[in-house]
């Protein structure tokens, strides 16, 4: 008998365990793109800092400068990586941009199903 109520028990709670388990789940992946869209953010923002910084630099050591400031620098690797991390952290705006939408579509279902819960 106690093994009954038990299983009718965990069948009561097994949606809304499920429901829960999956609501933590999105949230960590919307915080992980989160986390990901700031380091590539402030990894450009750094990259474009040494570039102006190495600009500055030769101006100021005499030397002529070999790029306009504000450009990535005469290496073409740093260009690139610079261009890169600016599109990833597009893409990741983006990407959270449609996330946050999600996660209010989210709470919406949620509160549908709480309310259908207490019927």
């Amino acid at each position: 008998m106690g093994l009954n109520s038990f299983a009718s028990g965990a069948l009561v709670a097994a949606p809304a365990t499920a429901l829960l388990t999956w609501l933590t789940v999105t949230w960590q992946q919307h915080v992980d793109v989160r986390v990901e869209r700031d380091t590539a953010v402030v990894r450009a923002d750094r990259a474009a800092f040494d570039a102006r910084f190495n600009h500055d630099w030769q101006a100021m050591a005499g030397q002529r400068p070999g790029t306009p400031p504000g450009s990535a620098s005469c290496d073409p690797a740093a260009a690139s990586e610079l261009a890169r991390l600016r599109q990833r952290a597009s893409e990741l705006e983006q990407k959270l941009a449609g996330s946050s939408a999600d996660r209010a579509a989210d709470a919406q279902e949620l509160r549908a199903f709480m309310e259908e819960k207490n019927r």
